[in-house]
């Protein structure tokens, strides 16, 4: 007789370190997590044993073998370090590639733990938190959102033009999204909402005296090219936001959809110079 045994290099063969903390919440698949989110993961193993044997004895296989099964299993804390890839199901914690995303505590654990509390990252210098993000939204170069985390809320900027037109697709989602960095810039935290200002302010337009040519859909525009229309100037941006000027759906002062999802892609194109009368 002799014996052949598969080997398995997991901690469950070899021993445990002692588990000398409590369990963080179960990681969820699909979950949201970012940077500092501490979970627990378990990972179940199986080895399987081979002992040769004679066939027609009771157990033993066709090929002359007997095999048992063990199966164990290990229960660990993760910290995440990338908050980008922490969400998504190629990064679990007990995945091929969790060293990515997560840090893991070498004691096993054991019951339940209540995570460390997150301090707060130095204020941003805007006071109350701005609107809230909103997948799907357009956002103009420069704006700020604010996403909740847990016990303050975090302030983001969105980048300058052309970058700018990635804020609000899927992807991009500030600090959680693989591609955030590349639409958005972290400020700091913040509490509360901005004030209101005292009273609005207004933008003076020019008197242009006549108008110039009315606008005409699918003429070729130019930098610095005017147009009229409804008694309004515009004139046409600077390269490379001027090649949209001639384009369909940048005609000046119109806009696509309605409700929470109007767009305005005229502005992109063209700028509100003065009103005009006459020719």
């Amino acid at each position: 007789m002799f014996q052949v045994k598969s080997i398995v290099l997991t901690a469950a063969l070899f021993g445990h370190a002692s588990a000398t903390t409590g369990c963080y919440s179960t990681y969820i698949n699909g979950g949201s997590y970012s940077a500092g989110s501490q979970v627990s993961a378990t990972k179940v193993t199986e080895t399987t044993t081979t002992t040769a044997c004679t066939v027609g004895d009771t157990g033993c296989d066709a090929d002359g073998y007997e095999r048992e099964t063990t199966t164990t299993s290990e229960t660990n804390n993760y910290e995440c370090t990338e908050g980008a890839w922490c969400s998504q199901s190629a990064y679990t914690p007990i995945g091929i590639y969790s060293g990515s995303a997560w840090t893991k505590e070498s004691a096993e654990c054991v019951g339940t733990a209540t995570p460390a509390t997150a301090s707060i990252p130095t204020a941003w210098t805007g006071g109350g938190c701005p609107k809230a993000y909103s997948g799907g939204t357009e956002y103009d170069a420069d704006d700020v959102v604010s996403v909740a985390k847990t016990g303050y809320s975090m302030v983001y900027q969105c980048a300058a033009k052309p970058t700018n037109q990635f804020c609000g697709m899927a992807g991009y989602s500030p600090g959680t999204d693989q591609y955030w960095d590349q639409a958005w810039s972290e400020l700091g935290s913040c509490t509360g909402t901005i004030a209101p200002t005292d009273s609005p302010s207004f933008n003076v337009l020019t008197d242009e005296g006549g108008c110039p040519s009315e606008y005409g859909t699918g003429d070729d525009y130019e930098e610095g090219d005017k147009v009229s229309k409804e008694g309004f100037v515009y004139q046409c941006k600077s390269w490379p936001q001027s090649q949209h000027c001639k384009q369909d759906g940048y005609e000046p002062g119109t806009s696509i959809g309605s409700g929470a999802q109007i767009t305005e892609y005229w502005k992109d194109a063209w700028s509100v110079v003065g009103y005009c009368e006459g020719t």
